[in-house]
């Protein structure tokens, strides 16, 4: 008998996108799905590392490319929507042929929103059902233009918890739901399972952890202020720069060292060995790090409303403390966080039975 199969693409926006995609493929080689993955450059070397086994087929990203000014992403976007137009198209047509030689039995996009196929069920997996805009009207023409296309795919997954005590505020769960079909899938972590839940300590080995990634040249203007900061403080410190296929970006010194990328289990270690945490604040990233219970400190991408939504969000809840990147000065930001009344955030934990159900509910 012919295992059911499943095409599964994650777009190319961050690496956050590929990484929480690694639990819920996991669960459906757990489950008996023969698994296809359709990616290219950075997301593939990631998801080949986690699933070796898993067939990979050569999909081109969006290629998105952001501002070195925050204020500027808006026009920068917008002068790329032909690129973005021309992304979703593509894919669209690319699955469209691939349906023909691999009779995929369910497709799942990560944020791609021409990914899908109108004779086979379709998953648009996405926490932004409420996108937060420059504008009030702009936001609410976007939610509307973004439930329409909903409409394409059998059913919306969200990775996070319905109702008030959820991780991303309005942007998972707006008054105003879309018709599609949805599931609140729980908390996506690829290192829930490598977390061997230290308590916490006033001993560690390291001051913090830097983890930078997503599009540049943000990515690189991060890297290097915290690089830079930390090595004039003569802290002890680890960083990781979300590049995985740049072997040539490692350094060291005395104080300090910078990957270009850990697999799950060593980036779990170094997470454990750091009293802080230095990041974007992406929301997968989020996630990942709430089973460690850690002091957070954020500081979003100039110009990315969901980082700065998201990281207002937790440090109003005292899950973590938000800087500007413009203004940011490490010695400041760990003076803070060192007398900061953190909280742990709620973590409900995605599981391979959830899923089984809710393929049941598709009729799968």
């Amino acid at each position: 008998m012919k295992k059911p199969s499943v095409c599964i693409s994650p777009i190319d926006w961050g690496l956050g996108h590929a990484t929480r995609c690694i639990t819920l493929i996991q669960a459906l080689q757990e489950l008996g799905y023969e698994l296809y993955i359709a990616t290219e450059k950075n997301h593939a070397t990631i998801l080949k590392e986690a699933i070796p086994t898993a067939t990979f087929l050569n999909l081109r990203g969006y290629r998105i490319k952001y501002a070195k000014w925050g204020f500027v992403l808006p026009i920068v976007l917008f002068f790329q929507l032909p690129k973005i137009i021309y992304s979703m198209i593509n894919e669209y047509c690319w699955l469209k042929k691939a349906q023909e030689e691999f009779k995929f039995d369910l497709i799942i996009s990560d944020n791609r929103f021409g990914f899908y196929h109108k004779k086979v069920p379709s998953v648009f997996i996405t926490h932004q059902l409420n996108v937060q805009t420059p504008f009030e009207w702009s936001t609410r023409l976007f939610q509307k233009l973004l439930y329409t296309w909903l409409k394409k795919f059998t059913a919306c997954w969200v990775p996070d918890i319905q109702g008030p005590n959820n991780l991303s505020g309005i942007l998972a769960n707006p008054e105003k739901k879309p018709s599609t079909r949805l599931w609140y899938m729980g908390c996506l972590s690829r290192l829930i399972e490598t977390n061997n839940n230290k308590a916490i300590t006033n001993s560690y080995s390291n001051i913090f952890l830097g983890i930078v990634s997503g599009p540049e040249p943000q990515r690189t203007l991060l890297e290097d202020l915290l690089w830079t900061s930390g090595n004039k403080l003569n802290l002890k410190f680890v960083m990781i720069a979300g590049m995985p296929n740049n072997k040539e970006a490692y350094q060291q010194n005395n104080n300090a060292t910078l990957y270009p990328h850990l697999a799950a289990r060593e980036l779990a270690q170094q997470l454990q060995a750091a009293e802080f945490i230095i990041c974007r604040g992406g929301y997968t990233t989020l996630m990942e790090l709430i089973p460690f219970n850690k002091k957070l400190i954020l500081i979003p991408t100039p110009g990315q409303t969901e980082q700065m939504y998201l990281g207002n969000l937790w440090q109003e809840k005292n899950w973590a403390l938000c800087f500007n990147q413009e203004n940011f000065n490490l010695k400041v930001a760990l003076d803070e966080a060192s007398n900061f009344n953190f909280i742990q955030a709620p973590f409900m934990a995605f599981s391979t039975l959830s899923l089984k159900n809710e393929l049941k509910q598709l009729t799968l």
